[in-house]
């Protein structure tokens, strides 16, 4: 995991107390908790439920966990996929980004969900 990222979960959870300290990001999460929980963060984003800061510690938690539960599940879809790609990102995204990602996130979780 770049380190960036690990700064930034950690930091973040740290310094908003409704993202909670959790050392979840250090082991896989069942892949339906963890797209549950990508959902929840994803819907905070896109009804701004908190600072800009909160939510993107939340979104970016979320993200690392599904793709860490997809990893371990060996599951491959297109919400894998980018989750994979955005948990390896060293920058952190904006506010329309966030938006932009929650909403594609919601809409591929959904397809995979029907697929399923």
């Amino acid at each position: 995991m770049h380190r960036l990222l690990l700064l930034l979960i950690v930091g973040t959870a740290w310094a908003c107390p409704s993202v909670g300290a959790s050392q979840s990001w250090k082991r896989a999460q069942p892949l339906p908790e963890a797209s549950q929980d990508a959902v929840t963060a994803a819907n905070a984003v896109i009804n701004q439920s908190g600072s800009e800061e909160c939510l993107r510690g939340k979104l970016s938690n979320a993200i690392v966990r599904l793709s860490n539960s997809c990893d371990v599940s060996g599951h491959s879809s297109k919400a894998c996929e980018l989750a994979s790609e955005l948990a390896g990102q060293e920058s952190e995204l904006s506010m329309g980004e966030m938006l932009a990602t929650s909403e594609t996130l919601l809409d591929l979780l959904d397809e995979s969900a029907i697929s399923d």
